[in-house]
């Protein structure tokens, strides 16, 4: 068979044909290691191995789905093949098919006793907040692996899940010493520092972490958390790292979470507006990966989207659901708009606004009379409090006050305020808004 054109002047077995796709594969060369394991995959569509390695590929390519049917295939023709059990356990995670991904690791530690699979197991009893399982995991892990870095990082967190702060920051430290550097890993750090209540050591990280990388978008904003400050919003700058570094497996994580935003607001157009016949034109202010988008077209005559991650916009513009997609703040998006449209949507988006005035009169600019908002918000755990705070986790939370007040003040009708959570957390539903306001 022949190779990708680097090496075209050579004809090589199927055999070798993988080990050089997999040598690509390990350089990070995707496209070159795809196109070899699907011509060998062409001449032996029953390749246990080929077919493992190619779910591999499209896992890291974002698309879970297809990955899933490969490496099902793979472990019907290679039971007895413990990777190919990891391997899929890895896909039906990213698809937040938890109990499922949970049978696949258990099956290969079946087979033979291995540090991913235990560290994979230990991740998924952290989902659940299983902390003296999870740390009993990776603890089995470590016996097998002492320099396993990835054991020693969920190590850490669950140990920082029982509070026992000084063990987790030395299984850090190891596993910083032992893996690649990752912002992500450092970013899960700190949560598990705010979550567990460690807001000094949080403040502390975070401080660190700037002195580290001054200007960090994510740190600063975490910093601000920790600290219990109240900025007005989140600042441009962290939004768009987040949801970029957060746009290939959005998706499949929210479902995870049980995340219901668009369906409450699709649900709240129903409610709030004749039966769709194509007639509004529409926007979808944060829109994201798109997941509004086809619960609110049949209303639309014409719908736009607005976001300012262009990873975000990528996935969004794979529904086929938009008219036109812009990177473009919200805020911005809107006063440029006089008049333009009859429904605005934004579902999960505000979170990342604290003083909403600004957001509610660009809204009403950007509405035709009696046109409809609709938006949901994080609710604050204290009603009579200040009207947004920041919370550990990053995003907003608002008072039912204060959101009336300034509705009221960007001369906006308020139709509806109702307690609605928009998703899990930590195994909790969290409390929220869905707001309903006309022009």
């Amino acid at each position: 068979m022949s190779t990708p054109p680097d090496h075209s002047d050579t004809t090589l077995t199927p055999d070798q044909a993988m080990q050089l796709a997999i040598a690509h594969h390990r350089q990070g060369q995707l496209e070159v290691a795809g196109r070899i394991y699907a011509d060998v995959l062409a001449l032996q569509p029953r390749r246990p191995d080929a077919l493992n390695f190619m779910g591999m590929l499209q896992l890291q390519l974002g698309d879970p789905v297809r990955a899933h049917r490969l490496l099902r295939d793979a472990s019907r023709l290679a039971p007895r093949e413990p990777a190919v059990w990891i391997n899929l356990g890895n896909v039906l995670t990213a698809l937040g098919r938890l109990p499922e991904a949970e049978k696949a690791f258990h099956r290969s530690l079946a087979l033979a006793e291995g540090p991913e699979a235990l560290t994979n197991i230990a991740r998924l009893q952290r989902r659940r907040l299983e902390w003296t399982r999870s740390e009993a995991s990776c603890r089995r892990a470590l016996a097998l692996a002492p320099r396993f870095g990835e054991a020693w990082h969920y190590l850490s967190l669950a140990l920082l899940g029982q509070r026992r702060s000084e063990e987790a920051f030395e299984a850090a430290v190891q596993a910083e010493l032992l893996l690649p550097e990752k912002p992500g890993r450092r970013e899960s750090y700190g949560r598990a520092l705010s979550a567990a209540g460690e807001q000094e050591r949080a403040v502390a990280f975070y401080r660190d972490w700037l002195g580290r990388e001054p200007g960090n978008p994510y740190a600063s904003h975490h910093l601000a958390a920790s600290l219990g400050e109240s900025p007005e919003r989140a600042s441009d700058a962290y939004v768009e790292h987040v949801f970029d570094h957060f746009a290939d497996s959005f998706d499949t994580h929210l479902a995870a979470l049980k995340y219901c935003a668009p369906e409450l607001a699709a649900q709240a157009l129903r409610d709030a507006l004749p039966a769709p016949a194509a007639q509004y034109d529409v926007a979808d202010l944060g829109c994201g990966t798109g997941l509004c988008g086809p619960l609110v077209r049949p209303w639309a005559r014409s719908l736009a989207g607005c976001d300012l991650s262009a990873g975000m916009l990528a996935r969004a513009g794979a529904r086929q659901a938009y008219d036109a997609l812009v990177k473009e703040e919200l805020v911005r998006f809107l006063v440029e708009r006089p008049g333009a449209f009859d429904v605005l949507v934004s579902a999960d988006t505000l979170i990342y606004f604290g003083e909403l005035a600004g957001v509610f009169v660009a809204a009403r600019s950007a509405l035709r009379p009696g046109g409809t908002l609709v938006f949901t918000l994080e609710a604050s755990p204290d009603d009579t409090a200040a009207d947004f705070v920041l919370t550990p986790s990053g995003r907003f939370a608002h008072t039912h006050a204060g959101i009336r007040a300034r509705l009221a003040q960007a001369g906006l009708v308020e139709r509806r305020i109702a307690a609605a959570s928009p998703r899990d957390e930590g195994g909790k539903a969290v409390p929220g808004w869905l707001v309903v306001a006309t022009r």
